[in-house]
């Protein structure tokens, strides 16, 4: 904010600086932008290299066809990611190249992470889980290890997704739409 004499009325006046402003924004932007990116490149990464370690070791110890169900399933965890990538990167291009059009991407960009780490749980962790847990009790004939990794990963991953949306995305989308209402809050 800078402020400004008004002579007329002999009292000041508080104006915001845009181009200050407006970098700002970008700055926020960027940050969301940086953690949208590393959320899916470190998804893409990991299950690829889960998917490749456990397809080279299945081969190694000359396990039947069966056992590459897990592998697999990572790899295409890690392929249906890049497709979602793709996709989200598609549907950006929408917003206008302004202030307003770079606050309403970076609110965008957390809600896709809010949605992201909701979805973790449900659609990742828990089909790993069951196809781990099925892969255990078909070849180890071990229930106890296959239960075991169910009933620890399912409420670590659910609990870790609701503190990462509260203390991380929630906050940050708050502060944006703020700044969003003070930019379009009519001056008095």
């Amino acid at each position: 904010m800078q402020v400004i004499w008004n002579s007329e009325k002999q009292e000041k006046l508080y104006v915001i600086n845009e181009d200050a402003l407006y970098e700002r924004i970008k700055r926020k932007g960027k940050s969301v932008n940086y953690w949208v990116n590393f959320f899916e490149w470190v998804m893409v990464g990991v299950n690829l290299a889960a998917g490749i370690m456990l397809m080279v070791d299945n081969y190694l110890d000359q396990d039947p066809l069966l056992e590459y169900m897990l592998p697999i399933t990572y790899l295409a965890f890690s392929l249906g990611i890049l497709v979602f990538r793709l996709t989200r990167r598609k549907e950006e291009v929408r917003f206008e190249q302004s202030m307003l059009g770079e606050l309403d991407k970076a609110v965008w960009r957390l809600d896709y992470l809010i949605t992201q780490s909701r979805w973790v749980t449900l659609w990742y962790t828990l089909p790993l889980c069951l196809v781990f847990g099925a892969m255990t009790i078909f070849f180890d004939r071990n229930l106890f290890w296959a239960t075991l990794v169910i009933v620890v990963t399912m409420p670590l991953s659910y609990f870790g997704s609701l503190w990462e949306v509260k203390k991380w995305y929630l906050p940050k989308k708050r502060d944006l739409e703020s700044l969003r209402e003070k930019i379009l809050a009519p001056v008095q």
